[in-house]
């Protein structure tokens, strides 16, 4: 089995309840290793100072870091080295320009043929989408997923709950950060892949996202599921 991984889209918007947009995303080949695709969506935190930046400086040093990395270390090392580095930098420069507490969350798929790797730091999401069925492959880095693991919360009171959006890991918080990996996952044809900020899995449930991502192209998809979100 053999899949070219060519359709992919990113879509970012400020929403209804803020002034700024903190997150950034990147989609796009490696530049120097053929054949690698980066999928990344970083959420900069919000009310903190110069999250914006923190997100979009963490995704240029990681789609660089990456090319420089894959082909020593393989996928799975490259990632986990390559953020240790982006969250060293972002942590560094953040305190030399005096923006103290600078921050992002971070989620990126590494696609090549029909496999594909991945990491997070924070609550933004990686899905696949198969056989009609959405699973979330990475792991929320919040206090609200602490306590749904410990059972004080189920899965429903999180999503409502005052402190769904406490982060326990970021980058560029402190100088090293704890970084979750995985992979190889093996796609099949009509597999679809997600990568999102809570600003779409909060407001918008799980089968509404299937509908919008099963019955539309990928472009299509992203423009209707920040309008569901927005809605």
């Amino acid at each position: 089995m053999s899949v070219v991984w060519s359709d992919y889209f990113g879509r970012t918007d400020v929403g209804r309840s803020r002034q700024r947009n903190e997150d950034a995303y990147f989609t796009g080949q490696l530049a120097s290793v053929e054949g690698w695709t980066l999928l990344a969506v970083a959420d900069g935190l919000g009310g903190h100072v110069k999250g914006d930046w923190a997100s979009h400086r963490t995704l240029e040093l990681l789609a660089s870091g990456l090319d420089q990395l894959i082909g020593a270390l393989g996928p799975l090392r490259a990632m986990e080295e390559a953020c240790r580095r982006v969250n060293w930098a972002v942590f560094s420069e953040a305190r030399a320009m005096g923006a103290y507490g600078a921050a992002t969350t971070l989620v990126a798929a590494l696609v090549y043929g029909d496999q594909v790797w991945w990491m997070n730091v924070g609550d933004s999401r990686f899905y696949v989408l198969s056989g009609g069925a959405l699973g979330q492959v990475s792991h929320d880095h919040s206090w609200v997923a602490e306590q749904v693991d410990i059972g004080a919360l189920t899965p429903e009171d999180a999503r409502v709950h005052p402190n769904r959006n406490v982060v326990t890991r970021t980058v560029g918080f402190e100088p090293s950060v704890s970084i979750d990996v995985g992979g190889p996952i093996a796609l099949a044809p009509g597999d679809a892949l997600l990568l999102c900020s809570d600003g779409l899995f909060g407001p918008v449930g799980d089968k509404e996202i299937v509908s919008v991502m099963a019955g539309h192209s990928t472009e299509t998809a992203c423009k209707r599921l920040i309008a569901a979100a927005n809605a």
